[in-house]
Protein backbone atom coordinates (compact mmCIF):
# COMPACT_ATOMS: atom_id res chain seq x y z
CA UNK A 1 0.00 0.00 0.00
CA UNK A 2 1.57 3.11 -0.97
CA UNK A 3 1.43 6.54 1.39
CA UNK A 4 -0.88 8.26 -0.53
CA UNK A 5 -3.40 5.38 -0.12
CA UNK A 6 -2.59 4.81 3.76
CA UNK A 7 -3.17 8.33 4.25
CA UNK A 8 -6.98 8.25 2.46
CA UNK A 9 -7.78 4.82 4.13
CA UNK A 10 -7.10 6.33 7.80
CA UNK A 11 -8.79 9.70 7.40
CA UNK A 12 -11.76 8.41 6.33
CA UNK A 13 -15.02 8.63 8.45
CA UNK A 14 -18.24 7.36 8.88
CA UNK A 15 -20.98 8.43 6.90
CA UNK A 16 -23.03 9.43 9.45
CA UNK A 17 -22.31 9.31 13.49
CA UNK A 18 -23.52 6.85 15.49
CA UNK A 19 -25.28 8.99 18.21
CA UNK A 20 -26.45 6.90 21.64
CA UNK A 21 -28.31 8.01 24.79
CA UNK A 22 -24.30 7.92 26.57
CA UNK A 23 -23.68 10.99 24.66
CA UNK A 24 -26.07 13.11 25.75
CA UNK A 25 -25.21 12.55 29.68
CA UNK A 26 -21.52 12.68 28.60
CA UNK A 27 -22.00 16.35 26.93
CA UNK A 28 -23.87 17.38 29.85
CA UNK A 29 -21.44 16.19 32.10
CA UNK A 30 -18.66 17.88 30.26
CA UNK A 31 -20.70 21.05 30.41
CA UNK A 32 -21.39 20.78 34.06
CA UNK A 33 -18.00 20.51 34.54
CA UNK A 34 -16.33 23.53 32.65
CA UNK A 35 -19.09 26.07 34.36
CA UNK A 36 -18.31 24.74 37.57
CA UNK A 37 -14.99 25.63 36.75
CA UNK A 38 -15.51 28.84 34.87
CA UNK A 39 -17.55 29.77 37.89
CA UNK A 40 -15.22 28.64 40.94
CA UNK A 41 -11.56 29.51 39.17
CA UNK A 42 -12.33 32.42 36.69
CA UNK A 43 -15.72 34.17 37.88
CA UNK A 44 -15.24 34.70 41.62
CA UNK A 45 -11.46 35.25 40.67
CA UNK A 46 -10.52 38.89 42.53
CA UNK A 47 -9.74 40.07 39.61
CA UNK A 48 -12.85 39.44 37.75
CA UNK A 49 -14.74 40.75 40.73
CA UNK A 50 -12.74 43.85 40.84
CA UNK A 51 -13.50 44.51 36.79
CA UNK A 52 -17.44 44.56 36.37
CA UNK A 53 -16.94 44.57 32.19
CA UNK A 54 -14.59 41.37 32.68
CA UNK A 55 -17.35 40.08 35.23
CA UNK A 56 -20.19 40.67 32.35
CA UNK A 57 -18.61 38.84 29.36
CA UNK A 58 -17.58 36.08 31.62
CA UNK A 59 -21.40 35.81 33.44
CA UNK A 60 -22.48 36.05 29.52
CA UNK A 61 -20.44 32.99 28.48
CA UNK A 62 -21.39 30.96 31.41
CA UNK A 63 -25.17 31.62 30.85
CA UNK A 64 -24.43 30.77 27.50
CA UNK A 65 -23.15 27.67 28.72
CA UNK A 66 -25.79 27.32 30.77
CA UNK A 67 -28.46 27.30 27.55
CA UNK A 68 -26.61 25.03 25.52
CA UNK A 69 -26.54 22.41 29.22
CA UNK A 70 -30.43 22.85 28.84
CA UNK A 71 -30.65 21.98 24.99
CA UNK A 72 -28.54 18.94 25.28
CA UNK A 73 -30.70 17.91 28.06
CA UNK A 74 -34.19 18.64 26.12
CA UNK A 75 -32.45 17.03 22.95
CA UNK A 76 -31.53 13.76 24.94
CA UNK A 77 -35.51 13.74 26.16
CA UNK A 78 -36.33 13.88 23.07
CA UNK A 79 -33.96 11.33 21.94
CA UNK A 80 -34.86 8.53 24.85
CA UNK A 81 -38.58 9.25 23.49
CA UNK A 82 -37.97 8.49 20.09
CA UNK A 83 -35.79 5.76 21.11
CA UNK A 84 -37.76 4.12 23.62
CA UNK A 85 -38.83 0.49 23.08
CA UNK A 86 -41.48 0.29 25.81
Amino acid sequence: MNQQNQYQMSSTKPEKNSINSGHYLELMDRLHVVNCTIDDHILNHPLTEYHKDIQDKIGNALELLFEAYQMVGHESYEYDEANNTH
